[in-house]
């Protein structure tokens, strides 16, 4: 048999049952502004790629014109082990015509960039390490890099030699040039 519930367990059933209610709505609460927030800022990133993508889409003929233009000048290897002989031997051949120390000089692997580019563009790079006079070698790096010769400076380390004995400032230059060809 079942007893009746005082006026006072009545009060405090009642006061146990708001108090889950409020919870339970402070819990449901805090899950609505959390997935609001969540969308908020997903709406937010979406408009920011949208606004990316019209900008892309007002400059389209601009890259439309270099993207024909990249597909009729940028350069075939067979061989990118060759190509990069090749890049390595200009880049000797230049240093003797400037009258530049090669001091080092490394064929560098595949770079990993090159791989996630693979449908763009293949890749060779060459590394060296070169002494000379300051000005002869900064000219040299002046001429380096062009949209014609499809080749780029990826990393240069400049400093002036300290144990130079000439007179006319000497200077060190560790180099990555990458040449890029038709993938």
């Amino acid at each position: 048999m079942a007893l009746a519930l005082t006026q006072r367990e009545k009060k405090l059933l009642g006061a146990c049952i708001g108090a889950l209610l409020l919870m339970g709505t402070f819990l449901m609460l805090k899950v609505f502004l959390d997935r609001r927030t969540a969308v908020l800022t997903r709406i937010t990133a979406l408009e920011n790629e949208k606004e990316e993508n019209s900008h892309w889409m007002d400059d389209r003929e601009f890259w439309d014109k270099r993207s024909t233009w990249m597909d009729q000048n940028m350069p075939t290897t067979e061989s990118l082990g060759t190509a990069q002989a090749k890049l390595l031997e200009e880049i000797q051949n230049v240093a003797l015509d400037y009258q530049l120390q090669v001091q080092k000089q490394q064929l560098l692997p595949d770079a990993a960039d090159s791989k996630a580019n693979a449908s763009v563009y293949r890749e060779v790079a060459v590394e060296v390490r070169l002494r000379g006079d300051q000005t002869t070698l900064l000219s040299w790096l002046a001429s380096l890099q062009s949209p014609e010769k499809f080749q780029a400076i990826k990393q240069l380390e400049l400093e002036i030699d300290p144990k130079a004995k000439e007179k006319t400032p000497q200077a060190l230059c560790n180099l990555v040039l990458a040449r890029w060809f038709k993938p």
